[in-house]
Formats: structure tokens, sequence, C-alpha cells
């Protein structure tokens, strides 16, 4: 195609006719529609299955033996949910999966079975930043506008096929995360116990973590001896 459209540029006339016009408009979709075919075989080929998203959280709850529960789908939206409650500590928790096909992202949210009451969303927000960055689980935990509590990790999906362990990872994170600190959680959004005062509890409880340590580096057991 390039050399003929040299030649119609060539020519000895200096004005293209109405005929060259076409050749040339023929010409030039000739050239480009299999640049752009060439182009888009090309690109990177996702692995694409309606909906699988919602086949995966099915498949966990199935494994799980929720028989109660069902995913909620939206095939326009390309959207799934899966809305129980569980029971952590003999306490309800709200539970969320939900599965998003078009942005290819898997989330898990864990909400308290209370909220954070007036007046107290700062202490609040304090103690969940001081968890969040001080102790290595998957998710973070945060306080809503409204109070709520809530314990979130969103996974990006893309290009990967998900195991249902998974999502069982992803639960038993936000699962040992009340399970450790649900007291605390409870004191800085349900009373007037301070974030500091929290907070000092911890630094005592890291203090004598690390005496005890310490004091078993400098005298260790001799019981493997004996």
């Amino acid at each position: 195609p390039s050399d003929a459209l040299i030649n119609i540029f060539t020519g000895k006339t200096r004005f293209l006719t109405f005929l060259n016009l076409r050749q040339l408009l023929s010409l030039i979709s000739a050239y480009t529609v299999p640049m752009k075919q060439k182009r888009e075989a090309n690109k990177p080929k996702k692995t694409e299955t309606a909906m699988r998203l919602a086949k995966l959280i099915e498949e966990y709850i199935a494994d799980q033996g929720w028989n109660n529960d069902t995913v909620h789908r939206d095939e326009e939206e390309g959207t799934s949910q899966l809305k129980t409650t569980m029971s952590i500590n003999n306490q309800d928790f709200r539970l969320y999966i939900e599965g998003d096909e078009k942005r290819e992202l898997l989330s898990l949210y864990l909400y308290a079975p209370f909220s954070v009451i007036e007046g107290k969303s700062v202490d609040a927000c304090l103690f969940f930043n001081y968890l969040n960055d001080r102790f290595t689980y998957r998710g973070r935990i945060t306080v809503q506008d409204d109070g709520d509590i809530r314990y979130v990790e969103i996974i990006d999906v893309e290009n990967i096929e998900p195991p249902i362990a998974m999502i069982d990872n992803m639960l038993n994170s936000g699962i040992g995360m009340f399970r450790s600190n649900i007291e605390s959680i409870a004191a800085v959004a349900l009373t007037q116990k301070t974030y500091e005062a929290i907070r000092a509890e911890y630094d005592k409880k890291d203090a004598a973590r690390e005496l005890k340590n310490q004091k078993e580096e400098e005298n260790p057991s001799t019981e493997s001896e004996e």
C-alpha cells in the first residue's frame, strides 16, 4: 500500500482527482485496518469467565457448609455479594464478601456488633490506626462516618485465578484481629476510656513481653540437658 500512496502523491497532476481521492481513502483503510487488528491480537489476553468471582464465592460457601447462605448476583453490573453473620467471641458480626467483575476486585468486610458512640470517633481512629500500623493483619480496621466499625480487605485479582483459600485467609485475618483486640476496641468505642490510656496498656504488655524474652535469653532453660 505504501508504494501505491507514493504513486498517487507523485503523479504529474498537482491536484487529486475524485478518483484519486477514492483510491487514497481505500488504500488508507486497507493499510490501517490490518494494523489495528494486529495491535488487538498482540494485547495480553485475560482469563475471562462469566461472573468468575461470584462462582468463587459460591464455591467458598459450599466448602464451608453454609447451606443457608446465597450469593446475590447482578449480571448487568458484574457484581456479586454474600451477606451473612458469624459468631466471634459469642457476638454476631456482619460479614460481606463481594466480587466486582469489571474492576476485578475481591472484597471482604467484617463489621463489629457495636458502633462508636458520639464523641469517641477521634479516639477510635487513633487506636485503629495504631492497630493497623503495629500489627501485621492483611486488612485494616476503620470507623465509618456513621460510627460503624469494620475490618476491610480488598484484593486485585486481575490476571489471576484466586483459590477459595484466599477468601479463607482474608476472613481468618479479620477474625484474628477482632479476637485479639475486641475488649480494647469496645472500650475505645463505647466508654470514656481514651486512646492514650489504651495505648499505655499495650505498651505495658509489650514491655513485659520484651523483659520476659530478655530473661529467657540470659537464663536459657536447662530442661533439655536434664
